[in-house]
């Protein structure tokens, strides 16, 4: 029984053996956790190979930052502009249809915040279209270079405000959203009130901005001006210290300050460097309370008075006792005193400007306001002890002139002359008279005979410079704005000669001189024009075939001495005219260049026989702060992008930094 027991336990294990071995063998457990990951992994997706991300704000700025630098940076090299701003509009127009095909993919929330920064990045894409309205070929596509200076000017003015406010407009929220979408960009879901958030904070910075810029800009058109600068006497000039050198007879200062005086020790100062020009300078600083009588014969009665006599002429230069009042007075004392100082050592001259042909001294309407007067050729005469009084038919323009006329003045006539007010000029000038002859080829009249009377040939095409001009319309045009440091040695160009670098003369659509055959005059052509000048014969303002580089001559000093005086008394008589082939060089427009009112200032010494009187007048006066375009739109980006753009830039920096620093803590 135990061995059949045995047996059938045997065929039962054998059994279940063979039954486990015919059963189907089912697949270990996996471990715990495995199901949920596998769950977890999302299935491949179809999609672009080129996705929405982070990386399409870089991309977008530094398309932007190529269109800049081929428009701003190397916009005279063809190859390299055009490469860097298609290669950046290309960039923007791409990554703008990007945009709107990942906003068409996604859905829900993530659809929304993907159409606003497409609609967005649309917006910088319009603006850059809209900037290329502004070049020369947008305009020229448009048809506005052909309208009218005034409507071309605003038009541009409109459309550059239009494209930089829709720009900042486009670029600042667009930032902002992409910054706050970028770290949920892989998540399941977004927050869209914080990238709304962002977006609208962004808008409302940009418009504060385009407002800022806007206002300032209104803000300096307003004819309000404040010096926060503190004073600086300007010391004796070389033209001073040669009127004083040239001095014969005594000529005594006296200066009416209270004793310990700031005031009085600044003017002591200057008075002591003049002093030290002449030995026939004597100086006293006096106090007016202590010396009343001294005051009395003075006709002073106030403080902070230079009194300037000789021979019985007394001419009186009103500083000022206090600082705060007298500070402005300190900073142009050296004309000042100058002024004075003519005054009292020479008799008044009479200079006469001509009238009734439409000349720059009575400009009106249109033509005063582009500054084209001459107020302030007037008051430089005024200057010189000069008093000007007008010189028309009247007044013997067409049959004899004034015998007390010193010099005559003729300043860019728009009419023909008489030819017996031609006839006049030249009787005058060959009695040994003096002439200022600033003829202009805008005037589309013959001036020949006007530059006959002197010997000169006058020719009327206007010349242009497309390599060393400035600008001023921004357009062709300007190429007729002459620049020049090319003066000869003569007496009537002196200054200018001696600084020559430092001393660029301006000539705003000028013609050129020449001389006028063989003659007894002496002629020396004094201003010449860079060597890139052409005579622009079809005036298109191009060099076109035909026409020929050259330096050109600006202007002319024209002398012939008539009677060398002697001692027995006999008046010295000498003929001279300075004639200019631009009547602009000494309007008040171009006179807010330094070196154009040297120029006017050493011809009409020359003219008067005072060359060596030649020479600067030093001002301390602030000089007003000038932008070229350029350099406003430099200081525009500066400071309503750049600036607050680093700040912002800062402050996420360290923001993050800061958020980082907590996490790493938590």
């Amino acid at each position: 029984m135990k061995d059949n027991n045995t047996e059938a336990n045997g065929a039962e294990v054998a059994g279940k053996t063979g039954a486990d071995e015919g059963a189907p063998k089912r697949a270990p457990e996996p471990p715990p956790g495995a199901e949920k990951q596998v769950a977890a992994a999302p299935a491949p997706a179809d999609g672009p190979a080129i996705r929405a991300g982070g990386w399409m704000v870089p991309a977008y700025a530094g398309a932007l930052l190529g269109v800049f630098l081929g428009e701003r940076v190397v916009p005279t090299i063809d190859w390299a502009r055009y490469a860097l701003s298609g290669l950046g509009v290309l960039t923007l127009a791409l990554v703008t249809a990007l945009r709107f095909a990942t906003a068409f993919r996604e859905t829900g929330e993530r659809r929304a915040v993907e159409r606003t920064l497409a609609i967005l990045s649309a917006l910088g894409l319009i603006a850059v279209a809209a900037y290329f309205t502004t070049t020369d070929a947008g305009r020229a596509l448009l048809g506005v270079s052909g309208a009218a200076p005034e409507t071309r000017a605003r038009i541009d003015a409109a459309t550059t405000v239009g494209w930089v406010a829709l720009l900042a407009i486009a670029t600042v929220p667009l930032f902002f959203g992409e910054a706050a979408l970028a770290p949920m960009r892989r998540a399941e879901r977004i927050e869209v009130r914080r990238v709304r958030a962002a977006t609208l904070s962004g808008v409302t910075l940009a418009f504060a901005a385009v407002y800022s810029a806007l206002f300032v800009y209104g803000a300096s058109q307003l004819d309000l001006k404040a010096d926060f600068s503190y004073y600086r006497t300007a010391r004796p000039g070389d033209s001073t210290k040669r009127v004083a050198e040239s001095l014969t007879a005594p000529l005594k200062i006296t200066a009416f300050f209270p004793q310990q005086n700031e005031v009085g020790a600044e003017v002591e100062g200057y008075l002591r460097e003049v002093k030290a020009a002449s030995p026939q300078i004597t100086v006293e600083m006096q106090d007016r309370l202590l010396v009343p009588a001294l005051a009395k014969e003075a006709k002073v009665t106030q403080d902070g008075v230079i009194v300037l006599s000789r021979d019985g002429s007394r001419e009186t230069v009103t500083v000022g006792a206090d600082m705060k009042t007298a500070g402005a007075k300190l900073k142009s004392i050296d004309a000042d005193f100058q002024k004075a100082l003519l005054k009292v050592i020479r008799t008044q001259r009479i200079a006469y400007m001509t009238v009734g042909h439409g000349e720059m001294n009575e400009a009106a309407g249109q033509a005063a306001a582009e500054g084209r007067t001459a107020k302030n050729l007037r008051k430089l005469l005024e200057s010189q002890n000069y008093q000007v009084k007008d010189l028309g038919l009247a007044e013997g323009l067409a049959s004899e002139l004034p015998k007390d006329a010193y010099v005559v003045i003729v300043l860019g006539p728009q009419k023909e002359f008489l030819p017996e007010e031609v006839a006049a000029l030249k009787r005058y000038a060959d009695g040994g008279g003096h002439l200022l002859l600033a003829l202009d080829p805008d005037a589309k009249v013959d001036l020949s005979p006007l530059a006959g009377a002197v010997g000169l040939a006058w020719k009327p095409e206007v010349l242009a410079n497309d390599r060393i001009y400035v600008r001023r319309r921004y357009n062709e045009s300007d190429h007729a704005m002459l620049v020049t440091q090319r003066y000869s040695s003569h007496a009537s160009v002196s200054t200018l000669s001696r600084h020559a670098q430092q001393a660029p003369t301006i000539f705003a659509g000028a013609a050129s001189l020449d001389k006028q055959g063989e003659g007894d005059l002496k002629i020396d052509f004094v201003v010449r024009s860079m060597g890139e000048t052409f005579a622009d014969a079809n005036g298109n303002f191009k060099f076109d075939e035909g026409e020929k580089r050259s330096a050109y001559n600006l202007a002319a000093a024209v002398s012939k001495q008539i009677a060398p005086g002697g001692e027995d008394g006999s008046e010295k008589k000498e003929l001279r005219a300075f004639v200019l082939a631009d009547a602009d060089a000494f309007s008040d427009a171009v006179f807010r260049n330094e070196p154009n009112i040297v120029l006017a200032l050493d011809a009409l010494r020359w003219l008067g026989g005072e060359e060596s009187f030649a020479g600067e007048i030093t001002t301390n006066e602030d000089v007003r702060i000038e932008h070229t375009k350029e350099k406003d739109q430099v200081w525009f980006w500066a400071t309503i992008l750049v600036a607050p753009a680093l700040v912002l830039g800062l402050g996420l920096f360290i923001t993050r930094r800061g958020r980082r620093a907590s996490g790493r803590r938590a």
